[in-house]
């Protein structure tokens, strides 16, 4: 959503870090249990949320990549 100022917000948004591959799918499986889903004509366990994953790699303090995974509700 966009405030007043066209700045975007994201409600509930939480950003957690994670050193390792480990790290990162146990963050990922906590996220994915927290979604919502419910059934519909197309599908039995739709997702009625979206989901937004950003990886930043860093290295010696500097951002040296990004990969940003999104899932939208019923796509």
């Amino acid at each position: 959503m966009e405030d007043k100022s066209n700045n975007i917000q994201i409600q509930g948004i939480v950003e957690k870090s994670a050193n390792n591959a480990k790290g990162l799918l146990e963050i990922m499986d906590f996220a994915n249990k927290a979604r919502t889903t419910h059934s519909t004509a197309a599908n039995d366990t739709s997702s009625r949320s979206h989901s937004i994953c950003q990886v930043l790699i860093r290295r010696n303090g500097s951002d040296v990549g990004k990969l940003v995974l999104v899932d939208l509700a019923g796509s």
